[in-house]
């Protein structure tokens, strides 16, 4: 038994409570088994571990959680769509020669904001959209095939009617501006 005590003491002196300090970035599963392992070391320590575990999160906390990887920018996509919402189908065709990113209600100019979709040259994609006003934008890419993609943009606001029973969108290379 006193050789188990011992052992006991000297894997806590050896790992450090500092590794027990809970991360935002810590999995549910690694914050469990802290948690866990916080409790019985604190019954062994009689609760003096937990004032260091608490000292080094608030060191970590002031310094921005070094051991958590860097944020990745998150694009705002607007509200999840709602759920029994009436919508309207329609079609989106691209008449072009260009392969053109389609953003709905977004800018493409802010960065980390993906399309809704990419359209190939001739290609058409079914969309439903719920009744209310709606701004499309489409950009050719990068990845042309033929001749030289314009710098512009199609851009346009569109006002789908709950009365309407479907839509129909071409995209053609006199729009893109």
């Amino acid at each position: 038994m006193k050789r188990a005590l011992a052992f006991v003491a000297l894997t806590i002196a050896l790992s450090g409570c500092a590794s027990l300090a809970v991360r935002p970035c810590d999995s549910v599963g690694t914050r469990d088994s802290k948690y866990a392992a916080r409790f019985f070391l604190g019954i062994i320590t009689l609760g003096i571990s937990e004032a260091g575990i608490q000292h080094e999160q608030a060191i970590e906390a002031m310094e921005g959680w070094r051991f958590c990887p860097p944020p990745m920018p998150v694009a705002w996509q607007g509200p999840p769509p709602a759920v029994n919402v009436p919508r309207t189908p329609g079609m989106l065709v691209n008449a072009t020669k260009w392969t053109v990113d389609v953003y709905l209600d977004g800018d493409p100019a802010i960065a980390g904001i993906p399309p809704l979709l990419t359209l190939r040259p001739g290609e058409s994609r079914q969309l439903a959209l719920v009744a209310g006003p709606h701004r499309i934008v489409a950009r050719p890419t990068a990845e042309t095939t033929v001749g030289v993609a314009p710098s512009g943009r199609y851009e346009r606001q569109i006002q789908i009617d709950p009365r309407d029973r479907s839509f129909r969108l071409q995209l053609s290379e006199g729009d893109f501006k």
